[in-house]
């Protein structure tokens, strides 16, 4: 009975996810699989917007990404493909005015100028409607051919700044305690949890890494205004403006609508057309020697990889990345890896993993060259520090060489609130109980965890030491927790270029003895999953099966195809009225 309840309960769920779901996956499919999209016309104007948060790159479950912004390297892909592209003439931008990542404006920033350098145009547009606007934002168009601002939007506050809730207080309140230990005193993740408001090197750090990012923006928006450092900063420090005034002090070009600022730039590329850049179609080929991208973005985590079809927060899984790498490293066409790191960090264990797959892939003789995104901290660095070369933007947030760790007790919490009683039996190790959110660490405990702590520290210095050729000495210097940027990294040998993934490909190919004007390929792991095999994976069914089905599905709704099939129908009807009539007879 139990079986049969079971079975009759996974039908249910079958049926109503065939019926509300399976359309919905089906029509992604059919839309993904029969291209239904005009012609791309002569002459372009790409329409970019980067007003949509941007992840850096794109998920490998097909599902995860529909609706979503292209990524920050599908852009990055795109704008490269248009430079060279003689039937794009300029961009029209819709500029982020108001949050971006530095790192991520700072790539972006690139592109346009090399696209700029191609001889040909950007016009950007600011519609600021908030109280404060981004900086990185307006540093990635600040070099267009032309910057118009809305003028009822006016020219906002630009700066940086940094906010941190601290909840100590409010769980002492609430009866419940945050133990963590920490390696060290910059290590500052969970202060949030311990501390009422900021220590001296929180501070410290903070400051240091706000001073960094905002010395690189001014200098940048110096250059592509063509403003004196001094006169940069004092326009920025003395925002906000009337769009008039902003114009005055060469903060923008003209002062107009999106309408008008996309007029201007199809006027600048006479008989050309807008593109949406999600819809450019660029040119591929199929020739050169091939670098693999092996791509990594957010926490690292271990355990079986989620197989949720329509995907979630992106994660850099150990089993997924370790495998990616593996697989590069065995392809023979591979003739060097890049490595793209975008992550705060996460699992010392699944970290190690990840590390080892990459030593592996050198082993076998290919060089690895890591691109760091807008953060790649902590995990992230421990997964970057055997690589051949590390390439990170100036305003990449990196470092972090340090460990925490602890819990939150929360048993007392409810033991006042809700009047619970929670009583443990164990056997085994003194230990079993350890993290325990019930009570605190028992001394025995705190003593267990510490020395798993330090252990764990004194490993990430051994293991940066011996990455980058430094000393442990040296390396204790640079770390104890503390996030560098990439400006700073450099200075203290944590990485070997600034740039973003573009120079990274550039090292790569130059590692591998490719010629600078030779052809090279990119093929990304790990692999981007076969919309028909996360349908499959859904519903039981093959990805063979379902893709028939679509494509079944695709052919019938040809008008040719119905054509034909109510002709058959009609004869058939035909047949069967005469043969009716002789059975009479």
């Amino acid at each position: 009975m139990k079986q049969f309840l079971i079975t009759v309960a996974g039908v249910l769920v079958g049926l109503v996810l065939f019926l509300f779901v399976g359309p919905i996956v089906l029509f992604s499919m059919i839309a993904g699989s029969v291209d239904h999209r005009p012609a791309q016309p002569g002459q372009m104007v790409l329409a970019l917007d980067l007003r949509h948060p941007l992840t850096d790159q794109t998920p490998a479950n097909p599902f995860a990404s529909i609706g979503e912004a292209p990524s920050l390297l599908e852009l990055l892909s795109r704008i490269d493909a248009a430079r060279t592209d003689n039937a794009v003439k300029g961009l029209y931008v819709r500029a982020n005015t108001d949050a971006m990542a530095p790192a991520q404006a700072e790539e972006l920033r690139a592109a346009l100028q090399a696209f700029r350098g191609a001889g040909k145009f950007v016009v950007a547009h600011l519609q600021n409607d908030g109280v404060r606007m981004s900086m990185p934002g307006y540093m990635t168009v600040a070099d267009a051919d032309e910057v118009w601002l809305q003028d009822a939007s006016e020219f906002q506050p630009m700066g940086l700044s940094a906010e941190v809730t601290f909840l100590a207080g409010t769980l002492q309140r609430y009866h419940v305690q945050a133990q963590f230990e920490t390696r060290e005193e910059y290590k500052t993740a969970a202060h949030s949890l311990t501390q009422r408001t900021f220590t001296p090197a929180h501070r410290e750090e903070l400051m240091g890494l706000m001073t960094s990012l905002y010395d690189v923006m001014l200098a940048n928006i110096a250059a592509d205004r063509g403003l004196t450092p001094q006169a940069a900063r004092a326009a920025i420090e003395g925002t906000p403006y009337t769009a008039q005034r902003a114009m005055e002090l060469k903060l923008v070009d003209h002062i107009g609508r999106p309408e008008e600022a996309e007029a201007a730039a199809l006027a600048r590329a006479e008989g050309a057309e807008i593109v949406d850049i999600a819809d450019y179609e660029a040119s591929t080929h199929s020739g050169g020697r091939v670098i693999a991208v092996v791509q990594g973005e957010g926490a690292i985590v271990s355990g079986p990889a989620e197989d949720s079809v329509f995907g979630g927060e992106q994660m850099m899984n150990s089993d997924d990345i370790a495998a990616a790498l593996r697989e590069a490293a065995e392809d023979d066409d591979v003739a060097a890896i890049v490595f793209r790191v975008s992550s705060p960090g996460g699992s010392v264990v699944a970290s190690d993993q990840i590390l080892a797959a990459a030593r592996a892939a050198q082993a076998r003789g290919k060089k690895i060259v890591v691109s760091m995104g807008d953060v790649a901290a902590s995990g992230g660095y421990y997964v970057s520090a055997f690589a051949d070369e590390i390439v990170a933007s100036p305003s990449t947030i990196t470092g972090s060489i340090g460990v925490v760790g602890g819990k939150l007790i929360v048993g007392p919490a409810f033991d006042h609130y809700l009047s619970t009683n929670t009583e443990t039996i164990t056997l085994g190790s003194p230990m079993v109980e350890m993290f325990t959110t019930e009570r605190p660490f028992n001394q025995a405990e705190r003593a267990a965890f510490s020395g798993f702590i330090d252990r764990a520290y004194q490993g990430f210095i051994g293991l940066v030491a011996e990455g980058r050729e430094l000393t442990p000495a040296q390396v204790r210097e640079v770390a104890r927790g503390r996030v560098w940027t990439g400006q700073q990294a450099l200075e203290r040998r944590l990485v070997d270029h600034l740039g973003g993934f573009q120079t990274a490909v550039d090292r790569a190919r130059a590692l591998a003895g490719i010629d600078a004007d030779a052809r090279v390929r990119l093929r990304f792991y790990p692999e981007r999953k076969n919309p028909f095999e996360a349908f499959g994976a859904l519903f039981g069914a093959s990805s063979e099966s379902a893709e028939a089905l679509v494509r079944l599905n695709a052919a019938l709704a040809d008008p040719r195809v119905r054509e034909a099939l109510a002709a058959i129908r009609e004869d058939d009807a035909n047949m069967r009225a005469e043969a009716e009539r002789v059975q009479v007879r």
